[in-house]
């Protein structure tokens, strides 16, 4: 799985409640109606995936997950050129081996062989994990972005723009920028926090 197919699967099932950001109660009650009836109830729109690859965190662990896959493939490339060669060996030894010399290359060829796929689907696990931590922390922070922004915009409800339930909103407000700007805002404010910290540390 890429970063974007993970960016994508988190957008549509991490699911913001299924596909939404509640700001409240979406038909709390007769208020609410009353708006519904008046066309005054407002949605709002995030691409969930744009937002993980524009942020400079999906960015930078986009980055270091693709030089570990890269890393990864140069090994596993030689691994696989070795057996090649390894079965290409056999074969030509085969014909003046004993049956049972035959046997125990061929099984020794085999546990290789296993051993590689194994490794190959252990690492693809393991990606596929380190994709899903990343997007789920950058989806935390966004999560707690637009709740916030919802509220000041004075929006019913926003919904993940890639939801599959998502078919049809007249006119909805497109957040997906403002959240990027605002995402940034807030992991510089966090980093000019700690370093402040841990500047005081020092000096302490």
């Amino acid at each position: 799985m890429s970063f974007q197919r993970a960016a994508l699967a988190l957008a549509c099932a991490v699911g913001f409640l299924s596909g939404v950001f509640l700001t409240k109660e979406v038909f709390a009650g007769p208020a609410d109606a009353k708006d519904a009836a008046k066309g005054q109830v407002k949605y709002g729109v995030v691409d969930m995936q744009a937002v993980i690859l524009a942020v400079e965190e999906g960015k930078q662990a986009r980055s270091k997950l693709e030089t570990e896959i890269k890393d990864k493939e140069k090994d596993l490339t030689k691994q696989k050129e070795a057996l090649d060669k390894m079965h290409e060996e056999w074969q030509k030894q085969a014909p003046i081996l004993s049956e049972e010399a035959r046997f125990k290359k061929q099984q020794e060829f085999q546990e290789k062989f296993v051993s590689l796929r194994n490794e190959e689907m252990t690492f693809q696990a393991e990606i596929k994990r380190k994709e899903q931590q990343a997007t789920q922390k950058i989806a935390v922070k966004v999560a707690g972005l637009v709740d916030k922004m919802a509220k000041e915009k004075k929006l019913e409800a926003v919904f993940e723009s890639n939801s599959a339930g998502l078919l049809f909103l007249e006119n909805p407000s497109d957040l997906t920028q403002e959240v990027i700007a605002n995402y940034a805002k807030i992991v510089d404010t966090t980093a000019k926090a700690d370093e402040k910290k841990k500047d005081g540390e020092k000096k302490k």
